[in-house]
C-alpha cells in the first residue's frame, strides 16, 4: 500500500485501555484524548486575536481550532472519497487524524499568542547576554530553543511529555503526532539549513528530539519529514484564520462588511479574468433575496466550500509526490483564484485588524506580564542544581540554612505535573539548567491570558487578591 505504515494504530507505548482495537477505534480515541484534555480546554481562555475578550462571539484559540478541525474535516472527506490508494479503514483513519492533527495545532500556544511567543524569546535573549551567558556559550544548540521559543514546539511537549500521568503524555498514535508536526527541523538545525522546506519555523525542542525520531522510525518516514496528512492541517488553518478574524473584526465593529467587499473589489480588479469570475459568482450569492444569512457568511461559506476542493484536488493531483516527500507547496494552489482571494483578505486583515488600537495595547498587556512573569521567576534559574535539587527534595532544614524560602514558594507556584516531568526527564548534569528552564516556560505557556495577567500583578504586588 502507497501509505504504508503512514496511516496506523501505532502508538509510542501500548494503550493500556479495555476496548475493541482497530485502526477506526483507535485514531477516534485520538480525537476523544484530546477534548478531554485540560490544554484542550484551556484554548478558551487564551486570544485569537483579541486578548481578555469579554464577547463570547469573538473567537478564543478554542473555537478557532474546532472550526479549522472541520475544514480539514471536510478537505478529508473529498479527498478520501477520490483517493484509490486508501483502503476503507484508511480512509476513516484519515479524516481522523486530519481532525486531531487540527485540533491540537495550536495546543501550545503561550498566553497571547504570537505576543507571548516573542516576549518568552526576547527575555532569553536578553538574560543569555548577562545572567544566562554561560549556559548560552556552552550549549548554544539548546540556548536556540529558549531564544526562538515557538509554540508549535511547545505542543509537541505538552502532547507527547507533560499532559498525562507517564512520560508518554496523551500517548497519541504516531500518525497524529506525526501530522500535527508543522516544521520538522528543532530551531538550532533550521538555523543551519534555511533553505530547505518547512523550516521557517521551530518545528521541535530538542527535548523532544528523540521523541519525534522515534515516531518516525516507527511509521517508516526519514527524518525531518513531514508527515502527508500535515499538508491538510496546514491548508485548513490557512482557509479558517482570515476567514474568521475577518468577521471577529466586524463583530467588534472595527470594519464592517462593506469594507472588505469594496477592498476585495479594489484589488480583484488588478488580477486576471478568471479570479475576477469566481469573485463576481461569490458576490452574487450575497445579492440574493430573502438570504437566510449576512453577506460575509455567505462569502465565507462559498469561500471555505470552493477552497477546500481546491485543496483536496490539489492533494489527489499530487497524492504520489505528497506521499514520497517530493511536495514542498502549499495544498491550496497558489494559481487558484480561491487562494488569490485569501491572500487578499490576509492583507486587509494584516492592515486593519491585527493593527487595530485594542488588539495592539492588549498584546502589549501580554507581553509586559509573561516578561513580568519570567523575570520574577528568575530567582529558580538562578539557583545551582544542587540548590535547586533541595527544593525539588523539599529539604526543609537545606531550605532554612541556605535561606531559599523565596525560591520554595516560588517553586510551588509550578503545577506538580510540570514539575514531574522535569524529574523524569533529569539525564545529565550538563543539561540539568536547560530542562529547568523548560520547566518555567512550561508553567508560563500553560497558562490563559487572564491567569498569566493575574499572577503577574500578583507577583508584582499590583493586586493582593
Amino acid at each position: 500500500m502507497p501509505y504504508k505504515k503512514l496511516i496506523s494504530d501505532i502508538r509510542l507505548r501500548e494503550s493500556t485501555s479495555e476496548r475493541e482495537r482497530n485502526l477506526i477505534i483507535e485514531t477516534e480515541s485520538d480525537k476523544a484524548r484530546i477534548i478531554f484534555s485540560a490544554p484542550f480546554r484551556r484554548l478558551q481562555k487564551k486570544a485569537q486575536v483579541f486578548p481578555l475578550e469579554q464577547n463570547a462571539a469573538v473567537r478564543s484559540r478554542l473555537t478557532h481550532s474546532l472550526e479549522v478541525a472541520m475544514i480539514g474535516r471536510q478537505i478529508a472527506q473529498k479527498i478520501s472519497i477520490k483517493s484509490s490508494n486508501l483502503t476503507q479503514a484508511q480512509k476513516e483513519a484519515f479524516v481522523n487524524i486530519v481532525e486531531s492533527a487540527c485540533l491540537l495545532h495550536d495546543i501550545g500556544n503561550p498566553p497571547f499568542g504570537h505576543f507571548g511567543e516573542s516576549a518568552i524569546s526576547e527575555w532569553f535573549k536578553k538574560t543569555g547576554r548577562t545572567s544566562f551567558k554561560h549556559y548560552k556559550k556552552e550549549k548554544p544548540e539548546w540556548y536556540a530553543d529558549l531564544e526562538r521559543f515557538e509554540g508549535n514546539a511547545q505542543g509537541l511537549r505538552i502532547i507527547t511529555k507533560l499532559q498525562s500521568e507517564d512520560e508518554y503524555g496523551l500517548n497519541l498514535t504516531c500518525s497524529t503526532i506525526s501530522a500535527y508536526l508543522k516544521y520538522t527541523h528543532p530551531e538550532f538545525e533550521r538555523a543551519k539549513h534555511r533553505e530547505k522546506p518547512f523550516t521557517k519555523k521551530n518545528g521541535y525542542f530538542l527535548t523532544e528530539k528523540e521523541r519525534i525520531e522515534k515516531v518516525w522510525e516507527k511509521l517508516g518516514l526519514q527524518p525531518n519529514t513531514r508527515h502527508p496528512l500535515t499538508f491538510v492541517m496546514e491548508a485548513a488553518d490557512d482557509i479558517a484564520y482570515c476567514l474568521s478574524d475577518v468577521e471577529d473584526g466586524i463583530e467588534k465593529k472595527l470594519i464592517s462588511v462593506e469594507d472588505i467587499i469594496n477592498h476585495i473589489k479594489d484589488e480583484i480588479n488588478k488580477t486576471n479574468d478568471e479570479t475576477k469570475n469566481v469573485w463576481s459568482k461569490i458576490l452574487e450569492k450575497t445579492n440574493q433575496q430573502n438570504l437566510p444569512t449576512n453577506k460575509f457568511i455567505t462569502i465565507r461559506t462559498t469561500l471555505i466550500n470552493r477552497s477546500t476542493s481546491v485543496a483536496a484536488e490539489h492533494y489527489i493531483s499530487n497524492e504520489e509526490k505528497i506521499i514520497n516527500n517530493e511536495f514542498k507547496d502549499p495544498l491550496i494552489n497558489k494559481n487558484s483564484p480561491e487562494y488569490k482571494i485569501l491572500e487578499i483578505i490576509r492583507g486587509f486583515v494584516a492592515k486593519r485588524v491585527y493593527t487595530a488600537p485594542e488588539a495592539e495595547l492588549l498584546e502589549l498587556t501580554g507581553y509586559s506580564a509573561i516578561t513580568g512573569i519570567l523575570e520574577k521567576l528568575k530567582p529558580l534559574l538562578d539557583l545551582s542544581q544542587k540548590n535547586f535539587e533541595h527544593l525539588m527534595q523539599d529539604d526543609q532544614k537545606k531550605i532554612k540554612d541556605l535561606n531559599l524560602d523565596k525560591e520554595k514558594r516560588l517553586l510551588n507556584l509550578i503545577p506538580k505535573q510540570c514539575k514531574k516531568s522535569y524529574k523524569k526527564e533529569i539525564s545529565s548534569d550538563t543539561l540539568e539548567w536547560f530542562l529547568r528552564a523548560h520547566l518555567v516556560v512550561d508553567y508560563i505557556s500553560g497558562m490563559t491570558d487572564d491567569f498569566a495577567l493575574d499572577i503577574y500583578q500578583k507577583l508584582s504586588g499590583i493586586k493582593t487578591t
